[in-house]
């Protein structure tokens, strides 16, 4: 299991990304996956564009590796 802050991209490419916190997932995704996300009491559809990979060196037991899935939101359960 990878935990990951997922950050959202809606609206105008302009906006700024939405940090909608940390989430466990079993594996990083790929571009292009599609993940379902419960946010805000909803499910929340999501297209990831990039995950941005922070990797530790070997042997650092102060740090633990660490990404940032970057999706942007495709729409929600009523």
């Amino acid at each position: 299991m990878v935990t990951s802050r997922l950050l959202v991209e809606r609206g105008s490419s302009r906006d700024p990304s939405q940090d909608w916190g940390e989430f466990h997932f079993l594996g990083l995704p790929s571009p292009a996956d599609r993940i379902a996300v419960e946010y805000e009491g909803h499910v929340q559809y999501l297209t990831v564009l990039s995950v941005h990979h922070r990797p530790v060196p070997s042997g650092t037991t102060t740090e633990a590796p660490a990404g940032d899935v970057v999706a942007k939101w495709t729409g929600a359960e009523p």
